[in-house]
């Protein structure tokens, strides 16, 4: 689900267990709509619900006994609309961060609250520690542990989520765990009762989130459209761009691969050609020197 007028052009917010994580999916619906985020992901289905496991790396024992993930894990199966999609916004929504909501049942030796960027480096932008200080001025009793800060602790962080793999530049995500953060995926593990109850515990994450991820709006991505012409669209393959200060242009397919790029541009009109390019729709990112745009194009 995407919102027309984001108020936070920047932040997309996942639930990639809904029908096993309790309430995730209404608390993430619940985010989406109070924040304005660019975004939403809702798996469509249980993550125990396939019996032919992912290829990809990673146990656990949710299903029954410690086997590998099922396919039906959107988490955990790059084979997926879900990763896939994912792959698309984070290559083309340079700023994106992935916020994604899990739950777990909580031991004695738990916190509340398991942060994690899907590794143990600590990233320029510390979205995970952010979200930890917002949450604290919601709810003092909280209690987290992080695994970038604690690099002992090991339980639920997250390093086998193919999501995060990609987004931390796994050179194999479906079975390496990154080694270097980009710092725009957090995963968040949370208990129940605290956080994930009913509306009166959703709205501590909503608050979070909007406290850490400010609005965007008044940004050029906005009315930058109103500045920019691509045509024609549809098209054989020859596109033109007209407009002032345009830094880069770059055209992804649909599986979020980058197949062409124009740099230092410093002219009004520039033209790229994807007629090499199979028939279908891609992505035409336009960026300038305080912002982008992107457009769907359509290849005939």
């Amino acid at each position: 689900m995407f919102s027309k007028t984001p108020t936070r052009n920047n932040l997309i917010i996942q639930a990639p267990h809904s029908k096993y994580d309790t309430n995730t999916g209404k608390q993430a619906v619940y985010c989406f709509k109070n924040t304005v985020a660019k975004a939403l992901f809702i798996n469509g289905t249980h993550r125990c619900n396939s019996n032919i496991f992912s290829s990809c790396s990673g146990t656990t024992s949710v299903c029954g006994s410690n086997d590998s993930y099922r396919i039906s894990d959107l988490a955990h199966n790059t084979n997926t609309m879900f990763q896939k999609t994912t792959e698309n916004l984070f290559n083309t929504i340079s700023n994106s961060v992935f916020v994604q909501l899990h739950g777990f049942g909580k031991k004695s030796t738990d916190p509340y609250v398991i942060l994690s960027n899907g590794t143990r480096k600590t990233p320029s932008a510390d979205y995970a520690t952010l979200i930890k200080d917002a949450l604290l001025v919601e709810d003092n009793t909280l209690t987290f542990e992080l695994a970038h800060i604690n690099t002992s602790w090991t339980r639920l962080i997250g390093f086998t989520n193919t999501q995060g793999r990609m987004i931390n530049n796994s050179s194999d995500y479906c079975n390496a765990s990154a080694t270097s953060t980009t710092g725009r995926f957090i995963h968040i593990e949370q208990e129940k009762s605290k956080l994930r109850g009913d509306e009166n515990d959703w709205i501590k994450m909503s608050n979070a989130l909007t406290n850490v991820f400010h609005s965007t709006l008044g940004v050029e991505d906005y009315n930058l459209n109103n500045f920019i012409s691509v045509f024609p669209n549809p098209t054989s393959g020859r596109i033109s761009i007209n407009g002032k200060q345009i830094n880069q242009i770059e055209v992804y397919n649909l599986y979020g691969q980058k197949i062409r790029t124009q740099k230092n541009i410093n002219k009004e009109t520039s033209f790229i050609d994807i007629s090499n390019e199979f028939s279908g729709i891609y992505l035409l990112k336009i960026t300038t020197k305080h912002s982008f745009v992107v457009n769907k194009i359509i290849l005939l």
